[in-house]
């Protein structure tokens, strides 16, 4: 089974049956399968051939959503630009990656004219909207016919090319085959993402971004309806909810604050809501208070990465009910099919309690990285995927992340995660947001410093965070100094950029 079978198959089982809602457009699986081989019969008429890599910048949107299904139907490769990055960034991708095609929104026909003459080899250009000198995406759709495109794919074809941030050197495009994205579903269903048939799934994430694209996945997967968004303005968020009577919906930490600090949120009835998961980073303890007091008790930490397919590890909800398999701060073992461990820096198995790195392998992690093979070789080494993400385990094999190794502090020789005392800071109630990071210390070689939002009309002074902290936790890892600031810097799909406020606060 490749990826456009999943369109195809629902196609026959549920024709009728909303599969994609964006705005005003509303499509059946019937009407999505429809467009999607028109697109991919247009792509090849173009001639854009198989194993051909196809660039898409735009917002998130419906047609966004059929390229994804488009390409895979035609054995193409898709390579998401992320729509923030400056003009050199999307070269970069664009010419990396090789594409031959890119797809981009009415909003971007300014951006993609500036790019022209740098993109080495792009040669057919095709817009969502009207642009001199692009084709009509809705055009080629209606010139072409709805039959299923007569190519083999196999399994084991690069389906996605994702690229990484890029936030410690050149964006990385991440290979994704079919079967990782395949059995990831499967994996992530059996595991811990009880959907049903019945389920309405709200994507915010940017589609650029793997959290985004592994919980539709799974939905369209399961047969599903998809409701996507293209903004994150709280009130339409919470619009969104009431109305579509959406059921699931997963988030990064960061993004889903302006929510749960929503002056009027109690005027929306998301009674509707029952699985809110999350990646990216752990949730701060206020936050997660908040959100179940407005949500209740629905909210799935889960550790997962790109290059990992992407689910690794998520709480076990075959093993019983949600008050037995859930752990306080724990993301949960390792899912089906997938062998994890954490080892130390001489790269031994780590006893539990022992802080260790994520090492991972299975048919759902990547491929490796494209063009890069001294770097796929050191993220493979030895056969599993070296994340770089820190964890402890317990003695029942449940994992709790610790956080990022480049993100550890090393204060007076001693190694702090900065995950604790976010999460301690974050119980302040006059604080909305909070990172900690290591700055240079003369004597402590690093120390801890926290960078803090405060909430709408609230006040606190840096000796009131510092004091909150002391007696809470050992000494030395209570901030020795606290800036207020009015927003943090953040990536588009809402992680924070710790790089960015090292580099601010070590100069």
């Amino acid at each position: 089974m490749v990826l456009g079978d999943i369109i195809r198959l629902n196609a026959m089982k549920f024709p009728d049956k909303t599969a994609l809602v964006f705005r005003n457009t509303r499509l059946s699986y019937s009407q999505l399968n429809h467009r999607v081989n028109c697109l991919a019969k247009a792509l090849l008429g173009i001639g854009v051939k198989q194993g051909d890599r196809v660039a898409i910048l735009a917002d998130n949107c419906s047609q966004y959503v059929e390229v994804y299904f488009a390409t895979s139907k035609g054995g193409m490769v898709i390579v998401p630009i992320n729509n923030s990055l400056d003009a050199e960034g999307m070269t970069y991708i664009a010419n990396d990656s090789g594409a031959n095609t890119i797809i981009f929104g009415q909003n971007y026909v300014d951006t993609v004219n500036s790019l022209r003459p740098g993109l080495k080899s792009v040669k057919n250009y095709i817009v969502i909207g009207e642009a001199a000198g692009a084709e009509s995406y809705e055009r080629l759709v209606s010139d072409y016919p709805a039959d299923e495109p007569e190519v083999a794919v196999d399994e084991d074809d690069i389906a996605w090319l994702l690229y990484t941030s890029g936030t410690t050197g050149p964006p990385k495009g991440v290979m994704l085959s079919h079967k990782s994205q395949i059995v990831d579903s499967a994996n992530t269903i059996l595991t811990c993402f009880p959907i049903n048939r019945s389920d309405i799934h709200l994507v915010i994430l940017p589609l650029f971004h793997i959290g985004a694209l592994w919980h539709m996945r799974c939905h369209f997967y399961m047969g599903n309806t998809t409701v996507l968004m293209d903004a994150r303005d709280p009130k339409l968020v919470l619009e969104t909810i009431e109305r579509e009577k959406v059921t699931t919906m997963c988030f990064v930490p960061p993004m889903i604050v302006p929510i749960a600090n929503y002056p009027d949120i109690d005027k929306y009835d998301v009674s509707s809501m029952r699985i809110m998961i999350y990646s990216g980073a752990p949730l701060p303890e206020g936050l997660e208070q908040r959100l179940h007091e407005i949500f209740g008790d629905i909210i799935i930490q889960v550790f997962a990465l790109t290059e990992g397919g992407p689910a690794v590890i998520m709480p076990p909800l075959m093993e019983g009910p949600w008050e037995k398999v859930k752990r306080k701060g724990s993301c949960g073992k390792e899912v089906l099919n997938v062998e994890v461990r954490l080892v130390n820096e001489k790269g031994s198995d780590c006893a539990p309690g022992q802080v260790g790195e994520i090492l991972a392998r299975g048919d759902n992690i990547m491929k490796g990285y494209w063009n890069m093979p001294e770097a796929t070789a050191k993220a493979l080494e030895g056969g599993y995927l070296h994340t770089g993400d820190l964890a402890t385990k317990d003695e029942e094999g449940y994992y709790y992340i610790t956080g990022r190794k480049k993100d550890v502090i090393t204060s007076g020789g001693k190694a702090v995660y900065s995950p604790e005392i976010e999460n301690l800071i974050s119980l302040h109630p006059a604080i909305s947001e909070v990172a900690v990071i290591g700055v240079p210390d003369r004597e402590l070689g690093e120390a801890v410093k926290a960078v803090v939002v405060l909430r709408t009309g609230e006040e606190a002074t840096e000796q009131e965070i510092i004091s909150w902290c002391s007696g809470k936790i050992d000494l030395y890892k209570v901030p020795k100094s606290v800036d207020i600031v009015d927003s943090l810097s953040k990536t588009p799909s809402g992680k924070v950029l710790k790089t960015a406020l090292r580099n601010k606060y070590s100069k």
